[in-house]
């Protein structure tokens, strides 16, 4: 396989450290997929791939992503992966080869791996809207510009018969910097102005950024968006948080 549709994947849930610890499902038909949530528990998700990553069917728990990826790090762009399984069948290595490496790592046990929760999501959301390469670039240049902020806010608002969300960027207190974007929305009464995490949102949206993305959101403060790109879908859910 191409070590880049591997590291594509795990770049997808990795999001830059903020989630380490994951079980992933590895089938002969469906593909390849992982569910996860974030140390923080203010964000979980999936992402499915179709692509043939070589791993055959098994469920394989990896306990450090980034310790993984260093070890990955020294592979050539094409490589044979195998599961080495023991006792009941349970996968406990990954042998994964190129020309010039042999690369083992041990997996860990499935115990040890925290349980990504079932989103009980809404019949209909309240808020949808596009996200696209120049609204990703503009949310994380002023979030740069502010020195990382822990908060966004959303916000839906309406002038002259335009509808669209207003996102300001900036920690809750009166006094901090802010800096606010505008993006086109759809919606009929909207949601009150809500905060996020602007870490997680702008890692997630640093990964997709050549992905097609759609958000939406609910009036109890869930915020949901997907990103396909090639034959990967990514699926994030992020939850209100309290200012």
């Amino acid at each position: 396989m191409e070590k880049k549709y591997l590291t594509q994947f795990i770049d997808k849930y990795h999001l830059n450290g903020l989630v380490e610890s994951v079980k992933w499902n590895s089938t002969e038909s469906d593909g390849f997929s992982v569910k996860f949530v974030t140390q923080t528990k203010d964000c979980a998700g999936t992402i499915k791939t179709t692509q043939d990553l070589g791993f055959g069917k098994h469920d394989i728990c990896i306990y450090s992503t980034s310790q993984f990826n260093k070890i990955l790090s020294v592979m050539d762009t094409f490589m044979t992966a195998d599961v080495v399984t023991g006792s009941q069948n349970i996968p406990y290595q990954l042998s994964i080869k190129d020309n010039d490496f042999d690369l083992t790592y041990y997996l860990s046990s499935e115990d040890l791996i925290p349980t990504a929760p079932n989103i009980n999501e809404p019949e209909q959301y309240d808020v949808e809207f596009d996200i696209d390469e120049d609204f990703i670039k503009n949310f994380i240049k002023a979030h740069n510009a502010l020195d990382k902020p822990n908060y966004f806010t959303v916000e839906c608002k309406v002038e002259n018969d335009e509808k669209f969300i207003e996102l300001c960027v900036g920690d809750s207190a009166s006094y901090a910097n802010k800096i606010k974007l505008r993006q086109n929305a759809e919606f009929t009464f909207g949601v009150d102005k809500m905060p996020f995490s602007a870490n997680v949102f702008r890692e997630i949206l640093s990964v997709n950024k050549l992905a097609t993305g759609k958000a939406k959101i609910n009036d109890q403060g869930l915020l949901k968006t997907v990103f396909t790109e090639d034959e990967t879908v990514g699926t994030y859910f992020l939850v209100k948080l309290s200012e």
